[in-house]
């Protein structure tokens, strides 16, 4: 007789991967997208729209940490920065 195989048991998530998964969900966005600036990104940087890059990490509070294809590696707050998701 052939047994099922067997369930993993759910484990509580902690407050910090709470924390982690809502800021993901927040961002909107997953790490390995690509996403390109709809507009200005206001500071030194020099990040205008039409900029596209690739999603390398999401921050503890939602900040969404970005290697553009120009070189740099800026973090853009989703909620204040206008921005779109690429196809894949």
């Amino acid at each position: 007789m052939r047994r099922a195989p067997a369930k993993p048991i759910p484990r509580p998530m902690d407050a910090n991967g709470a924390r982690l998964l809502a800021a993901r969900i927040r961002a909107g966005v997953s790490i390995g997208s690509r996403i390109e600036l709809i507009g200005d990104l206001a500071g030194e940087h020099g990040l205008r729209a039409g900029d596209r890059g690739v999603v390398n990490a999401i921050g503890e509070h939602g900040q969404i940490i970005v290697e553009w294809d120009r070189g740099l590696t800026v973090a853009i707050d989703p909620d204040s920065t206008p921005f779109q998701r690429l196809a894949a």
